[in-house]
């Protein structure tokens, strides 16, 4: 069997990526389209170990199995141990002595914010209203799940396309990814 490889030229040159601050607003368009929200990766590049460290303590990976029933059901669940960072991390993070090399690499983590899984994915028909009513609503994404974070600590991605497909593309990405935030699952 082939393996067929396939070059995606000007993959993303539809996507509009901003931080969710109202200043962003004008920044996106007023067009249908399929949204999400990412947890940025943005740290102070002057204060870049402890910023990274903070977060990484808050965060929880670790899993347990649990055998129930003589084994006949497993059950997953978080221990809640926070992570750290290895030795060889915290000396590469430590060298980077050079103000542009840490600029450098915040804005590259700023970028690979979106390897994560997003927080929270959506539909609009106008995807500039929907951004704002997001940031001021009482029903927003900010007002029901960003009170532990500022707003700039979000990125907001989206994607215009047609209305007719927007829709259906909003519930299998939720499908397909998801994201914590989401009620609905289709």
């Amino acid at each position: 069997m082939a393996i067929e490889e396939t070059i995606h030229d000007n993959f993303f040159q539809n996507f509009i990526v901003a931080t969710a601050t109202i200043s962003a607003f004008y920044d996106i368009p007023d067009k249908p389209g399929v949204y999400a929200f990412y947890h940025a990766f943005d740290f102070a590049d002057n204060n870049l170990l402890e910023d990274i460290n903070s977060r990484i303590s808050k965060t929880v990976f670790k899993t347990k199995f649990i055998e129930e029933n003589n084994r006949q059901k497993f059950i997953i669940d978080t221990c809640g141990e926070s992570v750290t960072l290895s030795d060889t991390m915290l000396n590469f993070i430590q060298n980077i002595s050079m103000p542009k090399d840490r600029r450098n690499l915040k804005q590259l983590l700023l970028t690979c914010s979106v390897f994560q899984c997003p927080d929270y994915i959506g539909y609009a028909s106008s995807l500039q209203a929907r951004f704002r009513q997001h940031l001021e609503s009482d029903n927003g994404f900010f007002a029901r799940y960003g009170n532990s974070r500022p707003q700039d600590e979000f990125l907001f991605i989206c994607f215009p396309c047609p209305g007719n497909l927007a829709r259906e593309l909003e519930s299998l990405l939720i499908q397909l990814c998801k994201p914590r935030f989401n009620t609905q699952r289709s």
